[in-house]
């Protein structure tokens, strides 16, 4: 859970704001009741707290049915279905892995979905149904790094090198 904290806050949370053109989903696929879809959007939240501590809290109020403005869990949203409901809204599939190309060479569309792993990866099934869904592996250089870093570094070099970040643009989506 430290892992979807941390990068709740790095995809959300910008100085002087929260970016309100990204959405954070995080597919929990742990124990007691398997899946459920954790999604934080950036047009609707009011506050995204700079700490793990404060994001975890959240997110325990949520599974015991609080509402939070801009944060939700959804029951029995798998993976895959939440994969295929982004490309039917017209996103890319980005997958960030250690193998794969530069993000300058793979952006192809104005909407983009970037699906990262925790510190384990992805399961080869994953892989596997990513690929067959035409995502595009993406690598940040030749080195692994934590989730909420590769989020950071990803909005940055969008924002700053490659194109505006606009509304609606980017979904961060860590599956754990």
């Amino acid at each position: 859970m430290d892992v979807v904290c941390r990068c709740i806050i790095a995809a959300l949370a910008k100085p002087g704001g929260i970016r309100r053109g990204v959405d954070f989903y995080a597919v929990l696929e742990g124990p007691p009741s398997p899946p459920k879809l954790l999604k934080v959007l950036g047009s609707e939240v009011e506050h995204v707290p700079l700490s793990e501590v404060e994001v975890a809290e959240i997110i325990f109020w949520l599974l015991q049915g609080e509402k939070f403005k801009g944060y939700q869990i959804v029951e029995r949203v798998s993976f895959r279905k939440i994969i295929d409901e982004l490309l039917e809204e017209g996103f890319q599939l980005i997958y960030l892995h250690e193998e794969g190309s530069s993000l300058r060479e793979a952006l192809k569309k104005d909407r983009i979905a970037f699906v990262l792993g925790d510190h384990l990866g992805l399961d080869k099934d994953s892989e596997l149904f990513l690929d067959q869904r035409g995502a595009v592996r993406v690598s940040l250089g030749p080195y692994s790094y934590m989730a909420s870093h590769c989020i950071a570094a990803v909005l940055y070099d969008l924002g700053r090198t490659i194109v505006e970040v606009s509304p609606e643009m980017v979904k961060a989506l860590e599956d754990c």
